[in-house]
């Protein structure tokens, strides 16, 4: 071999060390990737329990107090239960108050709210009243308002029992016959005779 040859082997042989050195050395650092990782599915949300729905108790309403409790409904026309005849001859100036509404807590207005009837009559000179109710009362009312009436001075020849008092100046006549409760109330009753035509008639309006 001449050394040219010798030559030209050595560099071939140093060429071919070098190659395989550096496929090694790129091999050694390209990473194998391996099967990528496959997600796991995240986990469903576990439904919610549905909540159970608390009954609500429903008030039970109030009955409406009957008739009864309140009282038997005494509906009287006032031009029945005191005659026009006998408001005349009571006195003439004395007419009929059609627009009448009982003030709280007169006799009137507890006859009213008793399912009875309230009725006035107004002078049409001095503008002076006198007022006539009747009523049904519940029986437990009905005793309640006879105790009342009897802390007056008693009056005889009116149903089963009557009682006069004043208040103010004005003069009130109770009357009791069975179930009925019977009132009349003005200035110009002194004593419960002054009254008298009038109850007599509303007693006759009740037979």
């Amino acid at each position: 071999m001449t050394p040219l040859a010798g030559a030209r082997l050595r560099s071939t042989t140093l060429l071919i060390a070098l190659g395989a050195a550096v496929a090694v050395g790129v091999a050694g650092c390209v990473s194998n990737p391996g099967p990528s990782a496959t997600p796991r599915p995240s986990a469903s949300p576990s439904a919610s329990a549905t909540p159970t729905a608390t009954a609500v108790p429903v008030p039970t309403p109030t009955p409406s107090p009957t008739a009864a409790a309140a009282g038997t409904p005494t509906k009287i026309p006032c031009g029945t239960l005191i005659p026009a005849q006998v408001v005349y001859d009571f006195n003439p100036n004395f007419g009929l108050d059609s627009a009448f509404t009982p003030r709280g807590g007169t006799a009137a207005a507890t006859a009213a709210a008793a399912n009875g009837t309230a009725c006035n009559w107004l002078n049409q000179t001095s503008r002076d009243t006198f007022t006539v109710s009747v009523a049904r009362p519940a029986v437990a009312e009905l005793a309640s308002l006879r105790a009342k009436a009897a802390t007056g001075t008693a009056a005889a020849g009116f149903g089963d029992a009557a009682y006069f008092s004043t208040s103010g100046g004005v003069g009130r006549v109770d009357v009791f016959r069975g179930s009925y409760w019977l009132t009349a109330t003005s200035l110009y009753f002194a004593s419960a005779g002054d009254a008298s035509p009038l109850l007599k008639a509303a007693l006759g309006a009740l037979n």
